[in-house]
This record gives C-alpha cells, sequence and structure tokens, in this order.
C-alpha cells in the first residue's frame, strides 16, 4: 500500500464531469466554466484550490438553484473513471466504502472528511464547512447529491442514509433534498454530519469482481505515484480510457471530458511525445495482457471489454501490438509459468540440504 503522503494536496477530479454536463445542458460549455475558473484546463489532476475555483465559477455562472443537486444526481460510476470502477467492482459495500475513503480525493473532496461508528450507523463528518462561506451550500448540495447517487449506482439500491446535518438556513428548494437524499434533514446544525446504516457494509457489490477491482486499484495507485517523467495529462487520459474500456472512445468525448478541445488536446499530446491513438492502444493492450494472463475469459469476452465490438479487429489489433496472436500470448505466459514452477520444484531439494 502506498503512503498517504504520495497523494499530497491533489486529486483527479473526475467527478466535476457531472457538473460540465450540467452546465452544458444549461447552455454554458466546459471552455466558458474554465475561463470563468481562471484555470488553463479542466482535466488533469486537480488541487484543492482549482477545484473550489471551478465550484465557485459553477455557482457564479447560473443563478438556478438546483444546479448542484441536479449536477450530483448526474453522476455514474464512469464519471470516476478508474477510481469508480475500483469501487463498484470491490467484494463488498465495505471493501469498496474502505479503498473510496481512504483516497477520497478522487472523488473531488475539498472539504477533510473522518468517520465514527456509533452503534449501528455509521457518521461521515465534514471538518470546518464554514471555511467555504457563502459557497458551502452549493458545494454541500453537490458532494452530497455526488456521493449518495454514486453509492446508489455501486450497490444498484437506494443508499441506506438515516439522517443529514446541514450548518446553514434551510433554503427554500429543502424539498428537493428531501426527495433526493431520503432521509431526516436538520439545518443550522453545529456540524456538517451524513448518518447512515452500518449494515450496508456487508452487502455485496452487484458486480463485483476481484480481478477488476485489484487492476483498478493497482492502476489508481499508478495515478497517484506516477510514471517517471508522465505529465498529469497522460495519467488523466489513461484513467479516462480505462474507466470507459467497454466501449469506444473517441477524441472528441476524452477531450470533453478532459475540458479539453480536441485540438488542444492533439497539441499537448505531441508536446508529451505521443498521439491520442498510441496511448489508447497501449492502455488496451495492457489491459487485455491483464485479462489473457490472469482470467479464464475467452478471447471474445475480452475483445468486448477492451472497446472492441469484433473479436477479428482485437485480433488483428493485438497482433499489431505484442507482434503475436491472444492466443498465443495466453499461452506464452502459461508455459512460462510452468517453467518457472518447475524450476522452483527442481530446486526445494537442495534448499532443504
Amino acid at each position: 500500500m502506498m503512503p498517504r503522503s504520495a497523494l499530497r494536496d491533489t486529486a483527479v477530479g473526475h467527478g466535476l464531469q457531472a457538473l460540465i454536463e450540467e452546465l452544458g445542458a444549461l447552455g454554458i460549455d466546459a471552455e466558458k466554466l474554465r475561463r470563468a475558473a481562471g484555470l488553463r484546463s479542466l482535466g488533469g489532476t486537480l488541487t484543492q484550490a482549482q477545484r473550489l475555483a471551478v465550484l465557485t465559477a459553477a455557482h457564479e455562472l447560473t443563478q438556478d438553484p438546483l444546479l448542484a443537486l441536479r449536477a450530483g444526481k448526474r453522476q455514474r460510476v464512469h464519471h470516476f473513471g478508474v477510481y469508480g470502477f475500483a469501487l463498484a467492482t470491490s467484494p463488498t459495500f465495505g471493501d469498496a466504502f474502505a479503498f473510496g475513503h481512504q483516497h477520497v480525493e478522487f472523488a473531488g473532496a475539498v472539504l477533510r472528511i473522518t468517520l465514527r461508528r456509533e452503534g449501528d450507523r455509521v457518521v461521515m463528518q465534514s471538518w470546518n464547512p464554514r471555511s467555504l462561506r457563502g459557497l458551502l451550500p452549493f458545494v454541500a448540495e453537490f458532494w452530497r447529491a455526488s456521493m449518495v447517487t454514486l453509492k446508489g449506482e455501486i450497490l444498484q439500491d437506494h443508499f441506506p442514509s438515516t439522517l443529514m446535518r446541514f450548518p446553514y438556513p434551510r433554503p427554500a428548494h429543502w424539498r428537493a433534498y428531501a426527495e433526493l437524499f431520503q432521509c431526516p434533514l436538520e439545518f443550522e446544525s453545529e456540524t456538517m454530519e451524513w448518518h447512515f446504516d452500518a449494515a450496508v457494509f456487508s452487502r455485496p457489490c452487484p458486480n463485483a469482481s476481484s480481478l477488476t477491482a485489484n487492476i483498478c486499484r493497482d492502476f489508481c495507485e499508478g495515478l497517484i505515484v506516477g510514471a517517471d517523467g508522465e505529465s498529469l495529462l497522460l495519467r488523466e487520459l489513461r484513467s479516462h480510457f480505462l474507466g470507459n474500456s467497454g466501449r469506444r472512445c473517441t477524441a472528441d468525448e476524452a477531450a470533453a471530458a478532459l475540458g479539453l478541445s480536441r485540438r488542444t488536446l492533439f497539441r499537448r499530446l505531441a508536446q508529451d511525445g505521443t498521439t491520442f491513438q498510441d496511448l489508447l492502444d497501449q492502455t488496451r493492450a495492457s489491459l487485455a495482457c491483464e485479462y489473457l494472463e490472469n482470467t479464464h475469459l475467452s478471447v471474445s469476452e475480452i475483445a468486448e471489454r477492451c472497446g472492441f465490438g469484433d473479436e477479428a479487429n482485437f485480433r488483428r489489433a493485438f497482433t499489431r501490438w505484442r507482434r503475436i496472436t491472444p492466443s498465443a500470448w495466453r499461452r506464452s505466459r502459461r508455459n512460462d509459468e510452468h517453467a518457472s514452477a518447475g524450476r522452483l520444484s527442481s530446486t526445494a531439494p537442495m534448499a532443504a540440504s
């Protein structure tokens, strides 16, 4: 497990994509949001201050009081990229929650969050919320709506919240809170808390897959630690590819997800010495090799999980990437494992003597 210090003060802000989409539905594009936030890009790894700049800009660009709640309701697992898939494929919700809280920066948190157990309930507390001043209601609405929606997506069921406390006056649209959160609400509270039933921790995740969860968690750690010399853009783009690995990824879609124009994305990739297609191929090849080596999935199933609608196209692509067919690559890896096991077995008597 990587040290917490490796996270520094940054996080991959995938959850902001839902906010960008909701603003887009109101006629406010990502470029306008970026300029209003004073950022070079909405993609990549954003500091806490940069995430707050984006939230402040979104709040100021529209007077719609329901913007934050509606944006939060848009959240889907894929909005959080590989982090989201690591959560959704965990064995139990407790496993998902533990990993999610350990790396809560990936979810775009802007306040320190702690947990405590009180009998049969869990209490999440956000600290120093009043430091957000007038932005507090907007941030609270977006964060709580995002997280209750994401947790419901992971469970594929209603998340069992039992109480929410907010340290500000009851807003005029409080009924929208009640409809979304479906639990008692307390306003003008001394603390900002979210209570829920601890029994949810033992529930299995409907999309559990230990292989996928491990791959995604390893990728999250790779994104945090980073390869030597690899830019934040490349790490963010790899995350987008993995988060959407089961379908075709286009440059236009990826650019929009990162808050960039297609032209800017291509220019910055060129500065990093690569192209969109090369990076996509590298990511798909790595994922395909993981599946071939560590699962019994058929080549057809792996093709689908890597975003290929046709097995023949996947075979041709893999052969181009690795200069060997998928089936031959799988056999070679398993032959290597058997040979290694044989060598260990043959040296065991010597080691014991």
